[in-house]
């Protein structure tokens, strides 16, 4: 019996690849404040840009140590993914004091609900997708 896969053409392939723009959504409940934050997955292309910004590099002893700056990662996947509220409204700017969206996150959610936000996007983005194998 012929798998699913194994039934599409290349041209088929091709079509699914060239519709594939629309981005999964979700929206999430902080029971704290009462409020919906809907969030939107993000290509590899902005996770790992992201990633990259949060990722400190220092020398030592002749090697390069990486280390990932996990609250700004958090934060930063958080203002991107975000598609309500509005993070960066003027109002909450100027409540908080805050330089933007990244900073109105960091003073207003806690750490677990950063991490639970963020483990949101990732889930939104792919990450954690289990791929079924194609058998030849």
């Amino acid at each position: 019996m012929a798998s699913e896969f194994e039934a599409l053409t290349e041209d088929q392939v091709l079509e699914r690849l060239l519709a594939a723009d629309t981005v999964p959504e979700k929206a999430v409940l902080l029971e704290r404040m009462g409020i919906p934050v809907r969030l939107r997955g993000l290509t590899g292309k902005q996770v790992f840009a992201i990633r990259e910004r949060c990722t400190e590099r220092k020398e030592k002893r002749g090697q390069t140590i990486e280390r990932l700056d996990e609250e700004l990662f958090n934060v930063s996947l958080i203002a991107a993914a975000t598609v309500t509220p509005n993070w960066g409204d003027a109002k909450l700017v100027t409540k908080f004091s805050a330089s933007g969206a990244e900073e109105v996150i960091k003073r207003i959610l806690l750490a677990g609900e950063l991490s639970a936000l963020g483990d949101v996007v990732l889930d939104l983005s792919g990450f954690n997708t289990e791929l079924e194998d194609v058998k030849n």
